[in-house]
């Protein structure tokens, strides 16, 4: 019983000794995707703005527009995907590898 408890406790050392620590702060114009959220969820940019979308997580990603009118594809852990939003409209988003996560959802509107 104690080596199992020991195993144990030495397993989680090296978990979080592993665990990457990312002090970037993020940018103006970045959207993070980490934990399987979006981080900001609710944003309101100007026409013409382009925003890039990093993924932050160890999970693989995407950035998929509601109506379909853009998708990012996979974008794995540490990649990013770009996009320039030109029309004057509102924007929902989210993770096609977790369509269900209500949390995993981005609201943007353009003016």
């Amino acid at each position: 019983m104690k080596t199992l408890l020991l195993f144990f406790l030495f397993s989680l050392l090296i978990v979080f000794a592993c665990k990457k620590k990312d002090n970037t702060p993020q940018g103006e114009n970045e959207v993070w995707l980490l934990y399987k959220r979006f981080n900001p969820t609710v944003l309101n940019i100007k026409r013409g703005t382009t925003l890039t979308f990093i993924n932050k997580d160890n999970a693989n990603h995407t950035v998929t527009e509601s109506n379909k009118k853009f998708s990012s594809g996979k974008i794995q852990s540490g990649n990013k995907y770009e996009f320039t939003f030109n029309d004057s409209t509102s924007y929902s988003i989210y993770c096609s590898y977790h369509p269900d996560n209500l949390q995993e959802q981005l609201y943007i509107t353009v003016k």
